[in-house]
């Protein structure tokens, strides 16, 4: 073997190395409510479970108008979702969802399941676009719900309470779906 190679060999690892470790914190900034993907292997849910409902921001875009916690009750906890209790309201966050994010958020609330959802207006387009996710904390999963476009002439406000109201209705058919009731004993 000659110098050249054993230096090839030597420095190959270290190269892989560098760009493993520039490239990880790439993959973690990934927006999972945009991904739009759930996860698998999601062991079924024993009800009844505690809500925590969580509204995402988005650092360029901040509608005071519709963060409202009227009207979140009037949506999202008012129709409990899940049919669960108790429900509660938790504080916006600003920025990306990502896996440590959820983790973080786990840790903050107390609760079994954390909805986020996340409104996006386009004025040009006259358009509310509703998106969230359910995670799922003590299996430390991620159940994405399907997108909701609402568009048309009216008032704003009635389009996005429109909007999260069918939004709550696929969070509950999502959690549904993975729902496990115990049998009641004939004794």
């Amino acid at each position: 073997m000659n110098i050249q190679s054993k230096t090839q060999l030597r420095v190959f690892p270290l190269v892989l190395l560098l760009c493993f470790l520039i490239a990880k914190p790439l993959w973690a900034e990934v927006d999972l409510i945009d991904t739009n993907k759930s996860d698998t292997a999601i062991k079924m849910l024993v009800f009844p479970k505690s809500l925590r409902v969580v509204e995402s921001l988005r650092k360029d875009e901040v509608h005071k108008d519709f963060s409202d916690p009227k009207i979140i009750k009037k949506s999202l906890l008012k129709l409990d979702p899940a049919r669960i209790a108790p429900a509660k309201i938790g504080e916006p966050v600003t920025g990306l969802i990502t896996r440590d994010r959820l983790q973080h958020l786990a840790n903050k609330y107390d609760e079994d399941v954390i909805f986020v959802f996340r409104r996006t207006v386009n004025n040009e387009k006259n358009s509310i676009r509703h998106q969230g996710l359910i995670y799922i904390a003590k299996q430390k999963k991620v159940l994405a719900l399907k997108e909701i476009n609402g568009s048309g002439s009216g008032d704003f406000q009635q389009r996005d309470l429109a909007g999260l109201k069918i939004l709550a209705k696929e969070a509950k058919k999502v959690l549904h779906s993975h729902k496990y009731e115990k049998r009641q004993s004939a004794y």
